[in-house]
């Protein structure tokens, strides 16, 4: 007996219209810190705040440097950054 394999495993499910679970998850948080900024700070400061972290939650939604999301390559400068390195000089 045959059984199909499976194709395009590492593809995400699209769960809200063409966005997938994550992307959906940063576009929401951006949506709720803006919400959030909007009844504690005057027009101005809100506006400039809010910008910045609904540029930034666009970017982990929808940017892939090298076919990787953003949110992989800032997990791999923190760990780059905090994990001890050993340098070895060879002659």
């Amino acid at each position: 007996m045959q059984f199909g394999i499976p194709k395009y495993i590492e593809i995400e499910d699209k769960i809200v219209g063409p966005l997938t679970f994550k992307q959906s998850l940063y576009i929401g948080t951006g949506i709720v810190i803006s919400l959030i900024l909007w009844f504690y700070l005057k027009f101005l400061g809100f506006l400039i705040i809010s910008i910045i972290v609904n540029v930034i939650c666009l970017a982990l939604a929808f940017y892939k440097p090298h076919g990787f999301p953003l949110s992989h390559w800032i997990k791999v400068l923190f760990k780059y950054l905090f994990k001890p390195k050993l340098y070895i000089w060879r002659k």
